[in-house]
């Protein structure tokens, strides 16, 4: 099995992980810039080693919008996936992580791109290559192009250096051949091939197209297609593995209106290879569950047996039986949390009393802001799903104590998957070594120390406000919020 992990990495960018300002910016705990960055860049490399994934897929990376031009600029968002690449070569060199050159989607304030790793030589001796779907036309200036059978189009290696690009000539380094037997571009080389943002609809399609007729996405951000072959030491192909990694903006109705087009899209919907696997992932903008827990039905239209079958690796059992499980019930499934701020209307989040229930995950912090029941939107969803275990996890950073112990997980929730780091309540528990990720910068500690937060739920009664301010300190939450709004997902497919 390839594992893949899932992660709307909020607005990633190089001084997320790696600011070399000096400058102390309000809400930081009085640390600068450059020792905030290291610290958000401490969490991303404990969910990194953790998962141990194969592919990474790191969703909302800032692009700069390059239209006409399909690469991401030169912008923050490539300089931290050139970060991010450097890291994992170094905490790793023989697994021979790449960097599926970033393309931008989307127009004007919406564009952003998608960072996509993965790692050349697997733990069990297999082989992993990109094959594309689509080739890359030109140098600095070019386009992916999808192939037409019968039509040989010129495809070229990324370039050394361009007016808006940086150096892309190593993200697929050292230079490969596609195996023969590969469902896409095989014999192609690796560095001249390309992730697919633009889409032919199946026959019927009631929205509108562009004049090549490819599906018309306006302003807003298109799937990310990228595609790959494993095979073992001898070259031989085990399987085929499709993904489209998604973002739909997540205004009114988009997110539903962008869930329809996937059904419409021809690479999407057809027939599969062989040896494939097709899989959705990402935030897809959609509530999981409904107000009583049940599954919302949100996905149900990507799931249309015999001619596509794409199943939820998250999805509820069904509503509690006890209403009074229920928020409990939720905790289990939330890939989304709140503004710190937002913790601190109720004086007693921190903890359950006669008054006040501070169910399962406690300290109310998972949510949003701006929407109800918007606990749950990250998602990966697998094609075929069939009679077997994907070790589904939530990547949750915030429940390692004290709620790692909470058990059995109410109403019955899911489980989760048998990672190293816990299960769907994952706990971060610092393996060793996962600080070889992260390029230690002038005067940075390798790790900082949390100030201790009470128990809960069912702690004694009573609280101090020295205590809730411990909570949502830069020390505890506020870094990992700042990290990220979103919990990674990972499975095994």
């Amino acid at each position: 099995m390839t594992r893949v992990v899932f992660w709307n990495l909020q607005k990633f960018g190089i001084n997320k992980i790696n600011d070399p300002s000096t400058e102390r910016s309000p809400g930081q705990g009085g640390l600068t810039d450059q020792r905030a960055s290291h610290e958000r860049g401490v969490v991303v490399a404990r969910v990194l080693i953790a998962a141990n994934p194969d592919i990474i897929v790191l969703i909302e990376v800032a692009s700069g919008d390059t239209s006409p031009d399909t690469l991401a600029s030169n912008s923050g968002g490539m300089e931290g996936l050139l970060y991010l690449l450097d890291g994992l070569r170094a905490a790793a060199p023989g697994a021979g992580w790449r960097l599926v050159p970033p393309l931008r989607i989307g127009l004007g304030g919406r564009s952003e791109t998608v960072g996509v790793f993965y790692r050349g030589a697997l733990a069990d001796g297999d082989l992993l290559y990109f094959t594309g779907p689509n080739g890359w036309q030109g140098a600095w200036a070019g386009h992916s192009v999808m192939p037409m059978p019968g039509v040989v189009i010129p495809i070229n290696p990324y370039p050394v250096a361009g007016l808006v690009t940086p150096d892309l000539s190593n993200l697929l380094a050292p230079q490969r051949i596609v195996p023969p037997n590969a469902l896409h571009n095989g014999n192609a080389y690796e560095n001249m091939l390309a992730a697919r943002v633009a889409y032919r609809p199946v026959p019927g399609f009631p929205y509108a197209v562009t004049g090549d007729d490819f599906v018309d996405f306006g302003e807003y951000r298109q799937p990310y297609m990228v595609t790959f072959t494993r095979t073992d030491a001898f070259g031989n192909v085990r399987n085929d593995l499709t993904i489209f990694a998604v973002h739909p903006s997540p205004q009114g109705i988009l997110p539903t209106q962008f869930r329809t087009y996937l059904t419409y899209l021809q690479d999407v919907v057809a027939a599969r290879g062989a040896l494939e696997t097709r899989i959705i992932g990402g935030d897809f903008n959609l509530r999981l569950l409904a107000a009583d827990g049940a599954d919302s039905g949100a996905y149900a239209p990507l799931n249309d047996p015999p001619n596509y079958a794409y199943e939820p690796l998250l999805t509820s059992p069904g509503a509690p039986l006890d209403e009074n499980d229920l928020e409990a019930f939720k905790g289990y499934f939330a890939t989304h949390i709140r503004e710190a701020g937002d913790l601190t209307v109720d004086s007693l989040f921190l903890w359950s009393s006669e008054e006040v229930d501070s169910p399962y995950p406690g300290y109310g912090y998972i949510g949003s802001n701006f929407a109800p029941d918007f606990e749950s939107v990250d998602n990966i969803l697998v094609w075929p799903r069939v009679d077997r275990a994907y070790n589904t996890t939530i990547m949750n950073v915030l429940t390692g104590a004290p709620f790692n112990e909470v058990a059995p997980p109410p109403a019955g929730a899911p489980a989760g998957g048998p990672l190293p780091a816990g299960n769907l309540r994952s706990s971060m528990t610092n393996p060793a070594g996962w600080n070889a990720l992260i390029v230690p910068v002038p005067g940075a500690v390798p790790n900082f120390v949390a100030i201790p937060i009470p128990p809960a739920p069912n702690a004694p009664a009573g609280y101090t406000q020295g205590d809730r301010n411990n909570l949502t300190s830069w020390a505890n939450y506020g870094h990992l919020k700042s990290t990220s709004d979103h919990f990674a997902i990972v499975a095994d497919i």
